[in-house]
């Protein structure tokens, strides 16, 4: 008798077949949901995973004066650290650390009875300093090399050139206007991780070259700009000045040589300064020139022959009443001619003989010198001054703007201007980038030099350089008067004037003097303010010997031999001398050693084409630098506690060494100790945090 099937055996045969038709259905979704639907993410999460971007950071370009001196470049420097948990002598390496570096031994041994992984000890410390205490082998003791901006001169042109952050980011001056040019491309390598963690660099994406920045050529000659500041810097001291601005441009270019602002600021550690300090107030702060605008009205006058040298006029005994208004010289003179005006600074004298000009012919002519508009020389901040449009002007502004009121300059549109005087009547275009160079020395941009216009001839121009000739033989320069050489100029003594009040403040002037030499062929003009001087106000008085000071000394330079040049007189604002105490730079990345052996005046050649340096050989002034794409001459491992990822990377030879990581960040701690003969491939991890 044949038994029949059961109904529940069949039920669950096809439970079971349904629940395996579920879950190849559901696996087929997750799959396609995977594979299809979230592809993008689930790839970026296993990139992520097994690759690593690595930055290799291009070097900035360098920063160099008219005769390829630098003022800006790159210098090494070496961060000190420690891991005070495996730091073999902390009272040993305290009494080292305080012997070569700026703190007390107790500093030290604070910071090392710390109980943490990694404390720092100091930073930036220069390679001259840092180089006794590379020998340390102490296993804490962590060395942590980098590079940084340096300025060799210190405080001299800071303005002009500006500063950088930490990263080498301008932040000012020169460094933030140009700094897509001087900050280049930098490089990228990408790094493939296995399943075991062990790194090395992807074949199918090589190397990404960092491409330094380019190096900027200035008008700036650093001797004259020394000179400059020392002088400015005394004359502050001396005037007891608020603040200070000096210029010198070459009259027949419109090539600024040197600019400098006191008090000023150490671009080095930017942040030890008030702000205030840090404007490049020459192209920045706009002020009353006083007296000095009298020559740029007897140069109208002069053009428009309204008048002779010779012609005489009446100075009323010191006191003139215009309209409501009562104008005063500091002498009484009774009658002068044009020539002695100028010579006295008679300002009764000078708005007498503009009584005959118009008004319009007055503001063409200080149009044409450039005033009420900015010089053109493209720095940061560059003001442009005040002068009103005639129809604005009242009954007294034409008397006033004769002689330096009621209209505002900057230090370098009147030095500019005050050029046009002495050169034949040509107004150029100041500037003080010379030009742009690549990495390589090659020009990418140069300046030309831009003639603006003629604004009067050259006959007006040899009789105003004879009439400032007077103003320092007989008249308010005499103290601007230089050594066996005949030089011209202009004292100029402005009130402030206080916006807020509308009023002349009492016991607050800008004194000034602005000159040229030698007057036969004038090469130099050189212009000198100080704001609110307290001991000597006058022109003549507080600046005069400034510029006397000034060109006595450029003047004497013999432009042919540089050991002959005016040298800076403080060490600290000397050029960084080439030293031989540099460390073994095998197997760092190629920029950086270019930078480094770039700061101490090595001749470069490089042989091969890679990222990293695989042998460095130096002999006198040159240096042989043999560069490999991934490879390294590494016959011990070094020390990698400090280091980023990128730059522990940057020291191994890849090829004989596999990296294992834990953590992320700077390393701390590495399995094999620093020195470690590498004869065969080694295993190596690195502990980061």
């Amino acid at each position: 008798m044949t038994q029949s099937k059961s109904p529940f055996h069949g039920g669950r045969l096809a439970l079971v077949v349904l629940f395996l038709i579920g879950f190849w259905l559901v696996l087929q979704l997750t799959l396609f949901r995977f594979q299809v639907l979230d592809h993008d993410r689930f790839s970026q999460y296993a990139y992520k995973q097994y690759y690593k971007k690595i930055t290799l950071k291009a070097r900035r370009g360098t920063i160099y004066d008219r005769d390829g001196d630098k003022m800006a470049t790159n210098v090494m420097y070496y961060d000190f650290a420690a891991d005070p948990l495996m730091v073999e002598n902390r009272s040993a390496l305290a009494r080292q650390l305080a012997s070569r570096l700026r703190r007390e031994q107790s500093y030290y041994k604070r910071r090392l009875g710390m109980k943490n992984h990694f404390v720092y000890l100091d930073r930036r410390v220069p390679l001259e300093k840092a180089n006794p205490l590379l020998t340390i082998s102490d296993k804490g003791f962590i060395k942590i090399k980098s590079f940084g901006r340096y300025y060799p001169y210190g405080s001299y042109a800071a303005q002009l050139l500006g500063f950088t952050d930490p990263d080498n980011r301008g932040l000012a001056g020169l460094e933030l206007q140009y700094k897509k040019e001087l900050t280049g491309h930098d490089g990228q390598a990408l790094l493939q991780y296995n399943a075991r963690r062990f790194v090395s660099y992807n074949i199918d994406e090589p190397l990404v070259k960092p491409r330094p920045g380019n190096d900027l050529v200035l008008t700036i000659d650093k001797d004259i700009q020394t000179v400059v500041e020392n002088a400015l810097r005394d004359g502050l001291k001396r005037t007891r000045a608020k603040s200070g601005m000096a210029i010198v441009l070459d009259p027949n270019t419109g090539q600024v040589l040197a600019m400098a602002n006191a008090p000023g600021f150490d671009p080095n550690k930017p942040g030890g300064s008030p702000e205030a300090n840090k404007r490049n107030r020459a192209v920045t702060d706009a002020f009353e020139p006083g007296s000095t605008m009298k020559m740029f009205t007897a140069a109208a006058l002069l053009q428009e022959r309204l008048h002779k040298p010779e012609d005489i006029v009446f100075c009323e005994n010191g006191r003139y009443k215009l309209y409501d208004h009562t104008i005063r010289d500091t002498k009484k003179h009774g009658w002068l001619s044009f020539r002695k005006v100028i010579e006295k600074s008679s300002n009764i004298g000078m708005i007498k003989l503009t009584d005959n000009l118009p008004s319009n012919t007055l503001f063409r002519y200080l149009r044409s010198f450039g005033f009420g508009q900015k010089p053109g020389a493209g720095l940061t901040g560059e003001a442009a001054g005040s002068l009103k449009q005639p129809a604005t002007w009242s009954g007294l502004s034409k008397a006033s703007i004769s002689i330096g009121q009621e209209v505002s300059v900057t230090a370098l549109q009147v030095t500019a201007a005050f050029a046009a005087l002495v050169n034949g009547g040509y107004l150029y275009r100041p500037y003080v980038v010379a030009g742009i160079r690549d990495s390589r020395g090659a020009w990418v941009e140069k300046t030309d030099v831009r003639e603006v216009r003629q604004v009067i001839s050259a006959e007006v121009s040899e009789r105003l350089k004879d009439f400032m000739r007077g103003v320092v033989k007989q008249g308010t320069g005499q103290k601007a008067a230089l050594k066996n050489v005949v030089a011209g100029g202009k004292t100029g003594t402005a009130q402030k004037f206080n916006r807020s009040t509308g009023r002349y403040e009492p016991g607050k002037y800008v004194a000034s003097f602005i000159g040229f030499a030698p007057y036969e062929a004038p090469r130099y003009v050189c212009a000198v303010f100080y704001d609110e001087p307290r001991t000597h106000y006058y022109g003549g008085d507080a600046a005069g010997p400034v510029f006397a000071r000034i060109l006595n000394q450029i003047l004497h330079f013999d432009v042919k031999t540089i050991d002959h040049k005016v040298r800076p007189e403080s060490r600290s604002y000397q050029i960084a001398q080439k030293t031989r105490s540099l460390p073994d730079m095998n197997g760092w990345e190629l920029q950086t050693v270019l930078s480094l052996l770039d700061e101490r005046d090595y001749d470069v050649e490089v042989l091969g084409d890679g990222a990293l340096v695989k042998t460095v050989s130096l002999k006198e002034d040159e240096a042989r630098v043999e560069a490999a794409e991934d490879e390294t001459s590494m016959e011990r491992l070094p020390d990698l506690r400090g280091l980023t990822l990128r730059q522990a990377l940057g020291r191994l030879d890849l090829s004989r060494v596999k990296i294992r990581l834990q953590g992320s960040g700077r390393v701390y701690k590495q399995s094999l100790s620093p020195g470690t003969r590498v004869s065969k491939p080694l295993s190596l991890k690195l502990f980061l945090k």
